[in-house]
């Protein structure tokens, strides 16, 4: 598998996530709702670092290099 497949889903992923602990936050009641909405919306702030760097990895892949290949 591609490792920009692999960050595309890493993104999905963070995205339903953060929707499922952002929603199950909001239907707890106590300090748990606080914590389970701000993980949430935590774990959103990924998902466009996993957008970006697969990307970037689609583009490397297109061109026949290596990420860790900056020449």
């Amino acid at each position: 598998m591609k490792i920009s497949n692999v960050l595309y889903i890493l993104g999905y992923a963070s995205i339903i996530v953060s929707a499922t602990n952002f929603l199950r936050g909001k239907t707890k009641s106590g300090q748990d709702q606080d914590v389970k909405e701000r993980d949430g919306l935590f774990l959103g702030h990924w998902a466009p670092t996993f957008f970006i760097l697969a990307k970037v990895a689609e583009d490397r892949e297109k061109e026949g290099r290596s990420m860790l290949d900056f020449s």
